[in-house]
């Protein structure tokens, strides 16, 4: 079968035998080289992608650690504990003491503004004792601030000031109504913002009407204008 087919092809291609022999083995040989490159080739591919997936390798080396790790010969120690046991418990249990010292600096507790004393505001900076005993009898003039804007009621306070004031100091309590229906005009110009003209008009207005009951009656007093009323609305709720 050989023969007949070396015979059609040296005639069909002009080669003799020997020449015809020679390139068939040739081809033959050409063939396998390439399926060896071709083969060779995609094992190369395959090494290169694992060496460049990092989470390939990584597992593989879990992998590894893991069979390692079931090679541990167990021996007792202390109260029965095995060597793994000892080394888990040494690494969960950590020393106070090592830990980085987070420093003395604590967070400064806010306080009321309606209830500090003269020498809790004198703490802050820029407030001394002639400040701290103005801002505790205009807050009791008032019956309490119910804005921190009032601060800057008090005389000489400057803005700088009120803003170290308010690093430390909050309202957190109500204020104090005063008695409208019967504080006499003394005690109703005590008020900062209550002139003795108005407090004479009220006294007045509580003869014809008799009491005040709300503060939208206390609006209609015509000697009231909106500002005032604004101001006083919070101490007559």
């Amino acid at each position: 079968m050989l023969k007949y087919i070396l015979k059609s092809l040296s005639k069909a291609i002009g080669f003799t035998k020997t020449e015809t022999r020679g390139t068939l083995v040739l081809i033959f040989i050409i063939f396998i080289t390439l399926l060896i490159s071709k083969y060779r080739i995609s094992s190369l591919k395959d090494r290169s992608y694992l060496s460049q997936d990092s989470s390939a390798l990584k597992w593989i080396e879990e992998v590894h650690s893991s069979i390692e790790l079931k090679k541990v010969v167990k021996a007792p120690i202390d109260n029965g504990t095995d060597i793994k046991k000892k080394n888990f418990d040494a690494i969960v249990k950590v020393d106070r003491t090592e830990l980085p010292s987070l420093g003395t600096h604590a967070i400064p507790e806010i306080l009321d503004l309606n209830q500090a004393s003269a020498e809790e505001l004198r703490k802050v900076k820029g407030i001394g004792p002639a400040y701290s005993e103005r801002i505790v009898k205009y807050r009791n003039m008032l019956g309490g601030f119910n804005d921190t804007t009032q601060l800057e009621e008090v005389y000489g306070l400057e803005s700088g000031v009120i803003s170290e004031l308010l690093k430390n100091f909050a309202i957190q309590s109500s204020v104090s109504r005063f008695e409208i229906n019967s504080d006499s005009i003394k005690s109703l110009v005590k008020h900062p913002y209550i002139s003795y003209d108005l407090a004479r008009v009220i006294i007045n207005y509580r003869k014809v009407h008799g009491d005040i009951n709300t503060a939208e009656e206390f609006r209609k007093i015509k000697a009231v204008d909106e500002y005032t009323f604004l101001r006083l609305k919070p101490y007559l709720e």
